[in-house]
């Protein structure tokens, strides 16, 4: 496809996510957001010169149809797999603390899970930048609530991870896993019979929860993994 007519498809999609569209038309222009992205770096230029990366933010508003919500993360996802420039964008646009708020309790547990794997995707890009950015949105209590019991394996896994990224050699966000009860709550991820899915993420959490830095292992996590029983339910998973 020529490099004009391209901008134009592109253009085109992102139009029909303006506000004041049908529920259906938006999560139908997002999925085709999402797939002309997966795999074309220039689709992906283009969707940030035409105002994509702010109109899929908006999609995530408190309120809006969950459908809409789901397509929305997961084109933000496709936009910035090995994409810097486009992670950018998601932060600049306010993105990171929208994905944050599709974590609040009660909310549809696939719009969770897709909101988690972006915050976990983004950290990969940038680490440190996209830490300090989820943690000052109140990333880390908003995924540990996420963790609690009986809730959705899928919602469980996915937050999980994400916390195993957001705390890997990032002393505040590990003082702020201890602080609202993080640790606590992998730790009972771990228990007999449960999903082992979620379990292999709650494990990978909580070694990353005591690593302080790359050389350096973190005294207090160490304590209060042992303190919760983490040591023993590790063991138990053997």
């Amino acid at each position: 496809m020529a490099k004009g007519s391209a901008r134009a498809r592109v253009a085109a999609v992102v139009r029909r996510l303006a506000p004041g569209g049908s529920a259906a038309e938006q999560a139908e222009a997002a999925h085709a957001l999402a797939r002309l992205c997966s795999d074309k770096s220039r689709n992906k230029e283009y969707v940030r010169g035409c105002g994509g990366v702010a109109a899929l933010v908006g999609l995530l508003a408190p309120g809006g149809p969950p459908a809409v919500q789901h397509r929305a993360a997961a084109a933000l996802a496709s936009l910035c797999v090995d994409d810097r420039a486009s992670e950018d964008s998601v932060r600049e646009c306010g993105g990171v603390a929208a994905l944050v708020g599709l974590l609040a309790p009660g909310g549809p547990p696939a719009v969770q899970a897709q909101a988690a794997a972006v915050l976990q995707s983004l950290c990969k890009g940038d680490p440190q930048v996209f830490q300090a950015c989820i943690g000052d949105c109140g990333g880390v209590p908003a995924l540990v609530s996420l963790l609690a019991p009986g809730g959705p394996p899928a919602v469980q896994q996915r937050a999980a991870a994400a916390l195993a990224r957001l705390c890997f050699t990032n002393a505040r966000n590990q003082d702020s896993m201890r602080a609202c009860g993080g640790i606590a709550a992998l730790v009972a991820l771990l228990a007999p019979g449960g999903s082992a899915a979620v379990q292999t993420q709650a494990a990978g959490a909580l070694g990353n929860l005591c690593v302080g830095s790359v050389e350096t292992a973190n005294a207090d996590s160490q304590d209060s993994v042992r303190e919760c029983g983490g040591a023993a339910a590790l063991v138990a998973l053997l």
